[in-house]
C-alpha cells in the first residue's frame, strides 16, 4: 500500500481536496482518497504540487509523427491535407522511431488514454508495448464515390484486424470526414462496429467544407479537381456538413465529432436529437 500526497489532490468527480492523500493497493489501484489529518505523516509520500487524473488524449494521428517540422502549420486544412497526401519515401525505421518517440512523450506528459486514427499498421507494435491504452480508429475514406466504397472498406478491413487489444486497447473502423465518404462507405462501416462501439469523425474544420454541402462550392471543388476526382455525382444538400454525417452514421454507436471549428448553434442542436 503506498499513501501519496501534495498540496491539492483533482479527484475526477468531485471538488479539489486541499493535503489530499491517495492510498492505493500493491498494483496500483486507488482505493481512496483522503486528508493528511487522518494518517500519520511518517506513512506518507509527500509530492509538492497538484496530483491529477491522469489525462486523455481524444484525437491523435500517432502514425504521422514523423511529420513533424515538415509540413507548414497556418495554412489553412486543404494544403496541409495536400501536403499530407503528397508526402512519400520516408524510411520505415524513420516513421518507427517518431512512433515510439511520440508515445513515450505522451506518457510522460501525464497522458494515460489516446484516441488515435490509422490508416496503416505502423502504430499497432508501440500500441501493444505502450503504458497508454489506446482506442484505434481505423480510418476510411473513397472520396464521396460510391463505386469506390467496397475496394475501400476491403482494404481498410486487415487494417482493423491487425490493431492492438492487448492492455485494454479497442478499435473501430471510422469514416474521415463528410467531404471524404460516400453513403456507400458509410453503410459499410456502421456494418462492421456493434453497438455502443466509439466512433470518430472530423467536422467543420474549414469554411470550404460547408460551401460544399451547401452550395456545392468552395475550395473542395478545385481539391478535388486537381487530384482528378470528379464530383459529377455529388448534389448540394443546402445544409452544413454535420448533417450528411448525422444522416449517415450509426446512433447506436458513440459519436467523437472532432476539431467543429466552423460548427453552430443550430449543428449542435442537430447532433443531440
Amino acid at each position: 500500500m503506498r499513501k501519496i500526497t501534495a498540496d491539492y489532490v483533482y479527484p475526477v468527480a468531485s471538488t479539489p481536496v486541499k493535503n489530499g492523500v491517495v492510498i492505493t493497493d500493491d498494483a496500483g489501484k486507488i482505493l481512496s482518497v483522503e486528508t493528511r489529518d487522518a494518517h500519520d505523516p511518517a506513512s506518507l509520500e509527500y509530492h509538492p504540487g497538484a496530483i491529477v487524473p491522469g489525462f486523455v488524449n481524444t484525437h491523435c494521428h500517432l502514425e504521422l509523427s514523423h511529420m513533424k517540422g515538415r509540413v507548414d502549420t497556418g495554412t489553412g486544412l486543404l494544403p496541409f491535407i495536400y501536403n499530407v497526401v503528397s508526402f512519400r519515401d520516408i524510411p520505415m525505421e524513420e516513421i518507427l522511431d517518431a512512433i515510439e518517440k511520440a508515445d513515450q512523450e505522451m506518457y510522460e506528459a501525464g497522458i494515460v488514454a489516446v484516441g488515435d486514427i490509422s490508416n496503416k499498421l505502423d502504430t499497432a507494435a508501440q500500441k501493444e508495448k505502450s503504458r497508454i491504452r489506446y482506442y484505434t480508429f481505423v480510418e476510411a475514406f473513397d472520396f464521396l464515390i460510391d463505386a469506390n466504397a467496397a475496394t475501400t472498406f476491403h482494404q481498410a478491413e486487415p487494417v482493423l484486424a491487425g490493431q492492438s487489444t492487448a492492455h485494454g486497447n479497442r478499435k473501430s473502423a471510422v469514416p474521415h470526414a463528410p467531404y471524404s465518404v460516400s453513403r456507400q462507405l458509410f453503410q459499410l462501416i456502421n456494418a462492421v462496429n456493434g453497438p455502443g462501439h466509439t466512433v470518430s469523425i472530423h467536422n467543420q474544420e474549414t469554411p470550404h467544407e460547408d460551401a460544399l454541402f451547401q452550395y456545392k462550392s468552395g475550395g473542395f471543388v478545385d481539391f478535388y479537381k486537381g487530384f482528378g476526382i470528379s464530383l459529377d455525382g455529388f448534389s448540394a444538400s443546402g445544409k452544413t456538413s454535420i448533417h450528411y454525417a448525422l444522416e449517415n452514421m450509426d446512433p447506436q454507436c458513440r459519436t467523437l465529432f472532432v476539431h467543429n471549428t466552423l460548427t453552430g448553434p443550430d449543428d449542435i442542436q442537430a447532433a443531440q436529437v
